[in-house]
This record gives structure tokens, sequence and C-alpha cells, in this order.
């Protein structure tokens, strides 16, 4: 499993994030569907601070980012990193609209969808509301894990279940880094799939939970919001995480600035010599 060659990306403390649209995702998505059942499997990450926080110190998960076939801006500080050097199409990408943007975007193409994770019953109420949504939408299947690891028969049982389904994305909805670890593991199993983590998607798609205000989203403030929400659980996350990322920010940026300087200044020293 590779990047995409055709979608640029950069790099944030060793995490590559893919510099794409909505649209760009779509497109990549069908390129790699359009190349048939015997591709290998694949997945696609949908990564914000936090996971990057988290792949400092786990080097699985770090993997998994590179093995991925696209890293997506789920946050939008991503994508403003991105266009802060240079990749100006870029934009924020969040999983809670792919799932509904992807199922409208191979409508026609009869692309076919398995839902993944969530609460007991979750995975069935997004596949009804997506079908309500889009019409003439294949759902290939539906499933529950436990919350528990999965034994060998377990395993085995699921790839099964998933490979004569048909389905071609699968939509997981484990939370980070369960879900990028359980992708990793399980898509070179599922030839011709594209597994897309999209974590809290599966609550907040079919209305479970509130999405942040319109005013919020832009202001990359959605971080606040369900910090406000949800107080006792988050803070400890976001008081690590916030320094943290902004610490990895401004290192990858004076080292962005020091690689640059050998060139300008070897550049200087050309137009020096060509003009004496």
């Amino acid at each position: 499993m590779a990047h995409d060659p055709l979608v640029p990306s950069f790099t944030i403390g060793g995490v590559p994030v893919s510099a794409t649209d909505m649209a760009g995702l779509a497109e990549a998505v069908g390129r790699r569907l359009a190349a048939g059942s015997a591709q290998p499997g694949t997945f696609v990450v949908f990564r914000d601070a936090h996971g990057v926080v988290r792949a400092q110190k786990d080097p699985d998960l770090r993997a998994a980012h590179h093995d991925a076939l696209l890293v997506v801006a789920d946050g939008r500080p991503l994508s403003w990193i991105g266009r802060w050097r240079g990749l100006t199409t870029m934009q924020q990408v969040p999983g809670i609209e792919s799932v509904e943007a992807l199922c409208r975007a191979g409508a026609a193409a009869g692309w076919r969808h398995y839902f993944l994770g969530g609460g007991d019953g979750v995975a069935d109420l997004l596949a009804t509301t997506m079908r309500a949504r889009v019409p003439g939408l294949q759902v290939a299947g539906v499933e529950t894990p436990p919350f528990r690891p999965l034994d060998a028969a377990e395993t085995e049982a699921m790839r099964e279940r998933i490979r004569a389904s048909g389905a071609q994305i699968v939509w997981v909805g484990l939370g980070t880094p369960k879900q990028e670890l359980f992708m990793a593991a399980h898509a070179p199993h599922l030839p011709g799939t594209i597994a897309m983590g999209v974590g809290a998607a599966f609550d907040v798609a079919t209305g479970r939970i509130p999405r942040a205000p319109r005013m919020l989203q832009v202001a990359g403030l959605e971080w606040a919001y369900r910090l406000a929400r949800e107080p006792r659980r988050l803070w400890r996350r976001y008081l690590d995480t916030i320094p943290r990322f902004l610490a990895i920010a401004a290192r990858d940026a004076i080292s962005a600035r020091k690689a640059s300087r050998p060139a300008a200044s070897a550049a200087s020293g050309r137009t020096g010599s060509s003009a004496a």
C-alpha cells in the first residue's frame, strides 16, 4: 500500500498529510476503485491535531499513516498549515461530511458501502440514514464489532463477511487510534476495498451527537464546542494536545526555514559570481 501518487502531500511531526479537498478525495477513491477488485485493499485516514500528537509516541499509529492511500485534513488547523506551506488548493476534509459526500459521489457508479463501528445499532442507523439521503445507495452490509479484541476465528469471519458482501468502501467508526490500527491490520486482507476511518461521524451523521455551529467550524474551534459539551471527558486531552501540537508545528516551521536558507544562499552566490 502507498499514497496516491497524483495527490501531493506535506509532513508534520513525521505524519504525511495529503493536500486535497473533498472533490479530490472522491476523485482519488474513484481512481482506485476503477482499477478493479484485484487491487490490494487500502484505507484513508482523516487526521486532526490529536492524531498527529498521538502518532509521536505510537510507532504503529505513525506507520499506519504512511501505509494509507491518503491522510486528509480532518481538522482545519492542518489545512491552514498546508496552505501556509504553499499548497493553496488544500482544504479541510471532515470525516463527518465525507460519508454523505462519497455516498453521493459514487451513487451513479454503484459504489457498494459497508458500515462498521459505533455502538449497538448505530451502523444500521447510519446505513438507513444514508439510504434516505442518497436514493439508490448500495449498502453491502453493516456490522458492530465488540469493544474487546477479536480472536483469530472472529477476525477471519469478519474479513470473510466483508469480502463476501462485495463491499468497495468500508466506513469504520472506532475512534483514534483504534480505527487507524484496525484499517492497517485488515485492509491487506480485503482486496478491492477502501476503508475510511471516520470516528464520530457515525454518531453525528445519524443525529445522535450534534456538530458544532458553522461559525465555530470555520474558525477551527470545533474542539472547543466538543470540550464545552463533554468537559470532564475531554479537558485533559485538549490540555495536552493543543500545546504539543503547536510545538510540533513550530518545530517543523523552524526546520523548514533552516533548510531553505542554504538553497537561498547558494542562489545568491551564483548570482553574485555571474555579476562579477
